[in-house]
């Protein structure tokens, strides 16, 4: 008779029952601590059954316990998890832009799981996505921070994409810049619903997005001015104010009167602009008008008239809504694409 234990025990390092004959320890094949039951009628079987010798499975006396890695999820939902865990943090409209951006980078690896992703096929795929480098970048920084979450919450081990560099973000130059004979050509293009978004914009630099949920509640007729409290920069804790000119008054006087509650500037079918709506409007009147430009280029071509009109940069950065000439001279400064300005200035120093 086959000398032995008192029934199976269990190794938790490895998650497994075992059983001990003839001081061999043998392997029942029953895995959890919960199937107690299971191990003892493995165990009876080869207690009943001495005719059969057990195989030795020979166990180290040290066995590190190994964590298992844990279950791979989609990036489609990782990027899901990341989106609800932002809700109620960011403004709605920040929320949906990471939507938005997000969504590419879903459509291109949504099905792999996050540990399988290489940081060099995502690298290629933003340098040949057909964006701009600014919103490569976008993409880029938002993928950082969706990993950055993952890893954190341990839904991946490591994150593999630590090393992504983000693409350089270059200055639009002279491709933002919309002349005088284009803006007159873009007005004749557009829709009346876009003509006055392109007017706005054009008058004041304001962002595309102010332009489109302005509402009559914003304007200050008396002190000739727009408030903005809900704004991109509203964490600095100031208003954005836009100066009406004249052209703008008589414009928003105009909409006021049709549009006394809700958006001022609506699209043609009376709803509200979005961003892929102006953005397609816009694109169709450039197309009509045989014009290479971005919306944004009005903002960029604002700022640059004034400042090669001698207006000081820290007063064209607050009529921009910026609280410091940083971002002024950044992105949106193209003196040098103004050659005129700098001969005027080369004159004055050599003349």
């Amino acid at each position: 008779m086959a000398r032995h234990s008192n029934g199976p025990w269990f190794r938790a390092s490895v998650n497994t029952w075992y059983a001990t004959i003839d001081g061999i320890k043998i392997n029942l094949h029953v895995k959890g601590r919960g199937n107690l039951n299971d191990a003892r009628r493995a165990w009876m079987r080869l207690f009943l059954t001495p005719t059969i010798d057990p195989i030795p499975v020979p166990i180290p006396s040290t066995i590190k316990p190994t964590i298992p890695p844990p279950n791979s999820i989609t990036l489609t939902t990782t990027i899901d998890r990341f989106l609800d865990s932002r809700k109620g943090t960011i403004k709605p409209t920040t929320w949906e832009s990471y939507l938005y951006l997000l969504g590419k980078a879903s459509a291109q690896f949504g099905t792999m799981g996050i540990d399988k992703i290489k940081v060099g096929d995502v690298q290629k795929w933003l340098n040949t996505l057909p964006v701009s480098k600014s919103t490569q970048g976008d993409i880029a920084t938002l993928l950082l921070m969706c990993f950055r979450w993952a890893e954190g919450e341990d839904l991946i081990a490591v994150n593999p994409l630590r090393k992504l560099k983000k693409p350089a973000c270059e200055s639009r130059g002279t491709k933002a810049m919309i002349s005088p004979a284009d803006h007159l050509k873009l007005m004749g293009a557009a829709t009346p619903a876009l003509r006055s978004i392109l007017l706005f914009l054009h008058e004041t630099g304001c962002r595309p997005s102010e332009a489109t949920r302005l509402t009559a509640t914003n304007i200050d007729f008396a002190n000739h001015v727009i408030i903005l409290h809900e704004h991109k920069t509203d964490h600095t804790g100031k208003p954005r104010l836009i100066v009406l000119t004249p052209t703008i008054r008589e414009l928003l006087s105009e909409l006021v009167a049709v549009n006394p509650n809700g958006p001022l500037m609506r699209n043609a079918r009376g709803g509200s602009w979005t961003k892929n709506s102006l953005g397609l409007a816009f694109r169709r009147a450039c197309k009509i008008a045989n014009v290479n430009a971005i919306a944004y280029g009005y903002r960029h071509t604002y700022a640059t008239d004034a400042l090669a009109s001698g207006v000081p940069d820290a007063t064209v950065a607050a009529l921009l809504g910026h609280s410091s000439t940083t971002m002024l001279h950044k992105h949106y400064s193209h003196i040098s694409s103004r050659t005129d300005v700098l001969r005027n200035a080369a004159l004055k120093v050599r003349g």
